[in-house]
This record gives structure tokens, C-alpha cells and sequence, in this order.
């Protein structure tokens, strides 16, 4: 029999490094597993473990242009908004990278984008993913697209959003900031700095793949490392 071993939320906390409000949206975000416990929750002490498996590695995350620099050019583009010498130095590191991993990509990738875990009507989502500067993004789309990946039994739909189209989109929709206690039923993403999916084929694989890094699911992670290291071992044979 498989005993289920839970914690509480100030335990997970120490053993994650941040504090009990972190822990309380991680859960709601669904990142972190969990269950409510009267006004309070706890903790798959085995999820929490997964989470301090994903520690950063030491040194500095590529800056959000260079990280979505380096998404564009895994997937053949020009990564236009960096300059000459910028792009240089992303390809020489990108045709250095040997034996990466879900940690090490995730430790370069993270800081591009901007990530607000948001409460939505259910006929809002639709009408939300009709806006043209919207697209669709997650492990939902991530399926459709065919990736080494099943659908999960629990997923909320993601989306990118220009950061400068937000705050009207969210107003005209009445979108709502997920709160303590709440669970989000949208997560929107929005690139810092730079829009960099004016190609028509919208968000790329590359950054699809990066995002799944970022999931509680350790399937969908090891589907994001495996896309990413597949457009590397192609975009370093070229």
C-alpha cells in the first residue's frame, strides 16, 4: 500500500526557502500538490521533494532578450530585436551547450516572461483566444502540436498576451487576479521586453517546450527537455 505522506504549509515553506504565502500560491496555481484541510492545506510531502529537485543551478539567467533570443534561433529565426554583436554571442554559447538538462535549460530560460495565474468566466477563455494578439500556449497546446506528451488529467489553459494589450483585454473580459484560496483557471504569460511571436506560425515549439519546464507535472517537464534538446541537437548539426 502506498502511504500518501503530507505536511503542512510552514514545512513546506522551510524546505523550499520561501515563505508560507509562496507555498499558498503554488497550490492554488496548481504548481504545487495538495489538499484543503479546513482554512489551510496540506502538502504532498513527494511534491514538495520534486520542487527542491528543481533548484536553480549557480550563476546568472540569460536576460529576457537573450533567453527569447535563443528560443528564436533554436527554432531557425533571426531573433531580429537583439543586436549583431548580441546574437553572436547567443549563437556561441547556444554551439557550446553539451548534455543539457530540464534544470539548466530552465536556469537560463527563466525571467522572460511575466506570469499572472488569473480567474476567469469559462465563456471568457474562448473569447479571450479569439483575440489576434492572443495565442494559445501550455501544455494544452502542447499536445495539439504533438508532443511526447498525453493530455494530464488536470489542466487550465495558457495563453501569451502582449503585456501593453493586458490591461484593457483583462477589464473588457473581467479577468481576475487568482487570490489566496482561489484556484486560477487561466494562466496568462507575457513576454518581457519583446514580442517575439510576429512569425505566422505564432508561439514557437521552442518556447512551448521551455514553459513546460516550469510544470508540477514531471511529464510535461521531461517533454520540454526532450523538445528543446531536439531542436538543439538539430539547430548545432546545421
Amino acid at each position: 500500500m502506498v502511504v500518501l505522506v503530507e505536511i503542512v504549509v510552514s514545512e513546506a515553506a522551510e524546505r523550499l526557502g520561501v515563505g508560507p504565502s509562496r507555498v499558498r500560491q503554488l497550490l492554488n496555481a496548481g504548481d504545487l500538490q495538495g489538499r484543503r484541510a479546513g482554512r489551510d492545506w496540506l502538502v504532498s510531502a513527494d511534491d514538495v521533494a520534486r520542487l527542491q529537485g528543481q533548484r536553480r543551478r549557480p550563476g546568472r539567467p540569460l536576460g529576457p532578450l537573450r533567453a527569447w533570443g535563443l528560443l528564436d534561433l533554436l527554432e531557425g529565426g533571426a531573433a531580429p530585436w537583439l543586436s549583431y554583436s548580441a546574437r553572436s554571442q547567443v549563437r556561441s554559447s547556444m554551439s557550446r551547450l553539451r548534455d543539457v538538462g530540464a534544470d539548466h535549460w530552465r536556469s537560463m530560460l527563466r525571467g522572460r516572461s511575466r506570469v499572472v495565474r488569473v480567474v476567469a468566466h469559462p465563456a471568457a477563455i474562448p473569447r479571450l483566444l479569439a483575440r489576434p494578439e492572443v495565442h494559445a500556449a501550455g501544455a494544452v497546446e502542447a499536445v495539439r502540436r504533438g508532443f511526447d506528451l498525453v493530455a494530464l488529467e488536470s489542466q487550465r489553459d495558457e495563453v501569451y498576451v502582449p503585456s501593453e494589450e493586458w490591461p484593457a483585454l483583462k477589464k473588457s473580459l473581467t479577468l481576475r487576479d487568482a487570490g489566496p484560496g482561489e484556484e486560477a483557471s487561466l494562466v496568462v504569460r507575457m513576454p518581457e521586453r519583446v514580442w517575439p511571436f510576429d512569425s505566422p506560425g505564432g508561439v514557437s515549439d521552442a518556447a512551448l517546450a521551455a514553459d513546460l519546464l516550469e510544470a508540477a507535472e514531471p511529464r510535461a517537464v521531461s517533454a520540454g527537455d526532450r523538445r528543446l534538446s531536439e531542436l538543439l541537437r538539430e539547430w548545432q548539426s546545421k
